[in-house]
């Protein structure tokens, strides 16, 4: 069980401090409904947990930063095909310290996300977030590797499924 941890963000990354270790996606709450429990095409011994690294730090003009590094696999579900999709999750986010959203503190760069100093910042919430935020919004398997479905039931004859339905009415029109 992950034990939650608060940090004074601008101390944080003043001090150049940092966090490495593991969580269980089943510890953020706000994602669970978009996982998908495992099933048998996912390793049940294996539990779905991400590393995580959390450094503090100045950038070259002096202001703080935070730089999350999160790296694991999380199980979505397919919107093509509505089973299991092992989805790799690694992502590396920069935020800028910022202490408060005046147009004067936020950078003009639009590749840097800002969020405001905490001194009571929870670690484990910024981590759900940034996983929110990078999980695609319609996960999907590469075509062709869906397996078929029909009335709630995965079929193994492909039959007339693979056929786009457009392609049938228009050999409909020409017989």
């Amino acid at each position: 069980m992950f034990e939650r941890q608060f940090i004074d963000s601008l101390d944080f990354a003043n001090n150049n401090r940092e966090l490495r270790g593991e969580i269980a996606m089943a510890e953020m709450p706000r994602l669970q409904d978009k996982l998908v429990v495992l099933d048998v095409g996912f390793e049940h011994d294996r539990k779905e947990e991400i590393n995580y690294s959390l450094r503090g730090f100045r950038d070259r003009n002096g202001k703080p930063m935070l730089e999350v590094k999160l790296d694991g696999l999380c199980q979505l579900r397919c919107q093509r095909c509505l089973q299991g999709l092992i989805y790799p999750l690694k992502l590396v986010s920069q935020l800028l310290l910022v202490q408060n959203w005046d147009e004067s503190s936020v950078v003009e760069e639009d590749e840097i996300d800002s969020i405001l100093v905490d001194n009571h910042l929870d670690v484990l919430a910024l981590f759900e977030e940034e996983i929110l935020l990078n999980l695609p919004f319609a996960p999907r398997h590469p075509v062709g590797v869906c397996r078929p479905v029909k009335e709630g039931y995965v079929v193994e004859e492909i039959d007339r499924i693979d056929k786009n339905p457009f392609a049938i009415l228009s050999e409909l029109k020409y017989k």
